[in-house]
C-alpha cells in the first residue's frame, strides 16, 4: 500500500526533529577536502586563518597524539593510519523534498515527493599526497556516479584534479549541494554545465586573495551533468578567476567580499539537453532534428559579499553555440543571470561555504534551542536567442522567456538537520504574441535535509 506524500512527509520531519535533539557538540574534527570549488575561498583567507592560529599557538599543547584508527566523529566515520597520512571518511546527506504544484506549466496542480539527493560520500587521504573523493547519487530513482576524483596536493599554488566534478563556471553551481540557500539552483545555472570528466589545475595566489582554475573537460552541455561510464562528444577549456581584493586588508566587513569571472570555449556536437524550470519542468526543448554542430563558448561574470548575517550573490550567463537543423546552422546565443539575498534573523553569520547555528539544538537542551533561521529571497531570468525560432524549436511549446521570483525560509538546527520551505513563480513569454504562453508554474517546495 502507497502511503500518502503528505503523511510520508510528516514522518520525515518528525524523524528530523529527533535526530536533532541528538546533535553532537563535540569540538569540529579535521576539515574534509572541497568537492568543487577549491578555486573559489569560501570564508576567511588562508592566510588570515593562519595568523589568528600563530598569534595563539603559545597556548596550544606540543602533545601530539596519534589519531585513532577508528573513530565516530561529528562529521562522520573516520578510518585512519596512526600517522594519520592516510585517512578515509566516510559521511553523507539525504534530501527528502514536498514539491505541491499550485499550478504547473499545464495549469494543472499536483503534489510531488521524491529524494532529490541520496548521497553517501567516501573522501580522504593518501600517503598525505593525494587526496579523493567518491559520490554515488541514489535520489530519483536514477543511480549514478556525480563525482569520483583525485586531488594531487604537491604544490598549494597548483593542485592537480583529474576525474568527474564540476566545472569551475557558475557561481551558484560551485556552491555546495547541501549548502545552497533555495532548494533549487536559479535559471542562470541553466546556462552552464554541471559535473563532467576531466582534469583541472587550481591555486591560489596574491596571499590566497585570489584564485584561479583552469582545465579540459569532456562534456559541453547546458545545465547538465556527463556520465561517468561514457564518453561525451564533445570537449572544452575552461577558466576562471576569483578575487576576494579587501581579503589582506584590516577591513574586516569586506574581507568576504568576491568577485571573478570564469569562461570556456569547444566543441559540441549531437544532442542538445533541454532547459528546466525550478520546480524541473522543462519550459524550453530544441527540435527533435535539431543538433549540436560546433563551437560552444560561454562566459560568467559574478560576485557575491557577505557580511555579518547578511548576504548577497549575482551572476551572469552567456552561452553561445553552433545549431544544425535541416543542413542551416546558426549560432544561437542565450543569456541568464540571476540575483540573490539572505539574512540570519537569528544573527548568525552568512557565508557563501554555509551557515552554522550557534544556538543548535542538542542532546543536552532538548528544543530549548531554537537553532538558526534564515530568510531568502531570489530573482532570475533567462532568455533563449529569437533567432532560435521556428526552425530550431516550436514556438508553441517552447517558450523563449522565463522569469522566476522566489522567497524562501531556512530552519538550521543544527549542522545535522535543515529545513527548507521555498515559494518559486516562474512566467513565461514565447516567441511570437499570438501564440497562447505556457502556463505559469506555481510551486511550494519543502525540503528536509539530514547530515551524517
Amino acid at each position: 500500500m502507497e502511503l500518502p506524500t503528505n503523511l510520508v512527509f510528516s514522518l520525515l520531519t518528525l524523524a528530523a526533529l529527533a535526530a536533532s535533539a541528538w546533535g553532537q557538540t563535540s569540538a569540529p574534527s579535521p576539515k574534509p577536502i572541497s568537492s568543487a570549488n577549491d578555486a573559489v575561498p569560501t570564508s576567511i583567507p588562508a592566510a588570515l586563518s593562519n595568523r589568528d592560529a600563530s598569534e595563539n599557538a603559545s597556548a596550544a599543547p606540543t602533545t601530539t597524539l596519534s589519531p585513532p584508527p577508528v573513530a565516530a566523529r561529528r562529521d562522520g566515520l573516520w578510518l585512519s593510519t596512526p600517522d594519520g597520512a592516510t585517512h578515509l571518511q566516510v559521511h553523507g546527506y539525504v534530501q527528502a523534498d514536498d514539491r505541491m504544484f499550485v499550478d504547473n506549466i499545464r495549469g494543472e496542480g499536483l503534489d510531488e515527493f521524491l529524494f532529490r539527493r541520496i548521497r553517501p560520500l567516501f573522501e580522504g587521504t593518501l600517503f598525505n599526497a593525494v587526496d579523493f573523493r567518491f559520490m554515488p547519487d541514489f535520489g530519483q530513482n536514477t543511480p549514478q556516479i556525480q563525482e569520483a576524483f583525485l586531488d594531487l596536493k604537491s604544490f598549494k599554488f597548483a593542485k592537480l584534479r583529474v576525474g568527474k566534478f564540476k566545472e569551475p563556471i557558475g557561481l551558484e553551481v560551485l556552491r555546495s549541494d547541501r549548502e545552497l540557500t533555495f532548494a533549487e539552483r536559479s535559471l542562470a545555472s541553466d546556462l552552464v554545465p554541471l559535473r563532467y570528466i576531466g582534469a583541472q589545475v587550481s591555486g591560489d595566489f596574491l596571499a590566497d586573495s585570489a584564485s584561479y582554475a583552469v582545465g579540459y573537460f569532456n562534456g559541453s552541455n547546458d545545465g547538465s551533468n556527463g556520465v561517468f561510464t561514457q564518453w561525451a562528444h564533445g570537449n572544452e577549456a575552461v577558466a576562471r578567476l576569483f578575487f576576494h581584493p579587501f581579503a589582506s586588508t584590516g577591513v574586516s566587513a569586506l574581507h568576504q567580499f568576491g568577485i571573478g569571472v570564469a569562461g570556456s570555449a569547444g566543441h559540441q556536437s549531437g544532442a542538445i539537453a533541454g532547459l528546466k524550470t525550478v520546480g524541473q519542468t522543462t519550459f524550453f526543448k530544441y527540435s527533435s532534428s535539431a543538433t549540436a554542430n560546433g563551437q560552444h563558448s560561454r562566459v560568467s561574470p559574478q560576485a557575491y559579499y557577505y557580511g555579518g548575517p547578511f548576504g548577497v550573490m549575482g551572476e551572469y550567463a552567456i552561452s553561445s553555440q553552433e545549431v544544425l537543423n535541416k543542413g542551416l546552422t546558426r549560432r544561437l546565443r542565450n543569456e541568464a543571470w540571476q540575483g540573490a539575498a539572505s539574512v540570519m534573523l537569528t544573527g548568525e553569520k552568512n557565508a557563501y561555504s554555509g551557515v552554522r547555528p550557534r544556538n543548535a539544538t542538542e542532546h543536552s537542551t532538548g528544543f530549548r534551542r531554537f537553532g538558526a533561521l534564515e530568510l531568502a529571497v531570489r530573482y532570475s531570468q533567462l532568455r533563449m536567442d529569437g533567432g532560435a525560432f521556428p526552425l530550431f524549436a516550436n514556438p508553441a511549446s517552447a517558450a523563449r522567456l522565463a522569469k522566476e521570483q522566489g522567497i524562501g525560509v531556512n530552519w538550521y538546527l543544527n549542522r545535522y538537520v535543515k529545513l527548507e520551505t521555498d515559494y518559486e513563480h516562474t512566467g513565461f513569454r514565447m516567441a511570437s504574441s499570438s501564440v497562447t504562453a505556457l502556463h505559469s508554474e506555481n510551486v511550494l517546495m519543502n525540503r528536509i535535509q539530514l547530515a551524517f
